[in-house]
C-alpha cells in the first residue's frame, strides 16, 4: 500500500534512478551489515521499487528531546500478538523449539524494565495469543509484497484470527527461505521488519542469519530474539513505519543499534536496546 509520510512529500523522484514516482511504501528496517542502506524506515519508491534514506523535515523546539512523534498509531493496552511459524520445519524437532520462541514473545511483552518503559512513548501492555503453525511451507524466496495478502488469505480459511487494528502478526520463517523486499533480501541486505498493509500490522523474522546482523552469541535462537525484540518494540512505537516515534529516518531501537552493546531482560533472553528519551541513553537493565 502506497502512503504519504513527511519525509515523502513533495517528492517527484527516485533518488536512486531519478525516475518519476507515484509514491513511497515505508518499511521499518533492520539492515545487515552488508547493506547500502542503514538501519530505519525505509522509503521504497513505486513503481520502480528502490530503497531509499529519506530524512523528514527537521523540527524546531524539540530542546533535547530526540524522539519526535509524528502522529501515527501506538499500541495500546489489551493489543494481541500473534505469533505465526510458516512451514512443517517447525514441527518436530526444528532448529528453533516454538515454546522457546513463544516464551520470549511473552517475556520481552511481561518485562517491567524493557517493555514496561515504553510507557514513556504512551505505549500498552498488551496479551498473547495461542502461536499457530502452518502446515505448508513457504516458497524458498518470497516478497513482502506476498506477506500482507497470505496473512489475509490465513483470516478467510481460520487458520487465524482477525486482530485489524489492535494488534501485530509476528511471522517466523524456517531455515532457507529468502525474504525479499523489492530485490533487497534478508540475511545480504536486512536482517528483519516490520510493515502495514494497510489492515494488518506485523513483522517478519527470517530465520537468523549466521553472519551480518547483530549477534551476542553463536546461539540461533539468542539472535533471533534479538531481532524478534527490536521489531517488537518499534512497531509498538511506530506501528505505521515512519508515522511514530522516530529520530530523523531512524527507529528508536535503530538509534541504539550503531553502538551495540549485548544486553538481556531479567527473564533471560536477549534483547537489542531502544532509545529512551526520558533517560538521555539506550535502554539498559536495571542492576
Amino acid at each position: 500500500m502506497i502512503r504519504v509520510c513527511n519525509a515523502c512529500k513533495g517528492r517527484r523522484s527516485c533518488t536512486v534512478c531519478g525516475q518519476p514516482v507515484t509514491g513511497f511504501d515505508h518499511v521499518g528496517v533492520r539492515a545487515s551489515s552488508g547493506s547500502r542502506l542503514p538501519s530505519g524506515v525505509w522509503h521504497i519508491a513505486s513503481p520502480c521499487g528502490h530503497a531509499q534514506k529519506l530524512d523528514p523535515p527537521a523540527k524546531t523546539g524539540q530542546g533535547k528531546q530526540l524522539a519526535v512523534y509524528e502522529g501515527g498509531p501506538l499500541w495500546k493496552s489489551g493489543y494481541r500478538w500473534q505469533s505465526i511459524y510458516w512451514g512443517t520445519n517447525w514441527k518436530g524437532a526444528p532448529a528453533i523449539a516454538t515454546a522457546q520462541v513463544d516464551k520470549a514473545v511473552a517475556d520481552i511483552e511481561a518485562d517491567s524494565s524493557y517493555w514496561g518503559g515504553l510507557s514513556e512513548y504512551n505505549v500498552g501492555r498488551g496479551s498473547i495469543n495461542a502461536s499457530v503453525i502452518i502446515d505448508t511451507d513457504p516458497p524458498a524466496t518470497i516478497d513482502d509484497s506476498q506477506i500482507g495478502p497470505q496473512i489475509s488469505a490465513w483470516i478467510r480459511s481460520g487458520v487465524i484470527p482477525e486482530l485489524g487494528a489492535q494488534g501485530a502478526y509476528n511471522i517466523f520463517f524456517p531455515p532457507g527461505v529468502t525474504v525479499t523486499l523489492q530485490g533487497s533480501a534478508s540475511c545480504s541486505q536486512f536482517c528483519d521488519f516490520h510493515n502495514y498493509d494497510g489492515t494488518h500490522f506485523y513483522t517478519v523474522e527470517p530465520f537468523p542469519c549466521s553472519n551480518e546482523c547483530n549477534q551476542c552469541t553463536s546461539n540461533d535462537f539468542d539472535t533471533l530474539t534479538q531481532g524478534l525484540s527490536e521489531e517488537m518494540v518499534e512497531l509498538a512505537t511506530d506501528m505505521n513505519p515512519g508515522t511514530g516515534w522516530v529520530i530523523g529516518s531512524e527507529e528508536i531501537c535503530d538509534h541504539c543499534d550503531a553502538s551495540f552493546i549485548c544486553r538481556q531482560i531479567a527473564e533471560g533472553e536477549y534483547v537489542n536496546a531502544w532509545y529512551s528519551d526520558a533517560k538521555g541513553g539506550c535502554w539498559a537493565p536495571s542492576p
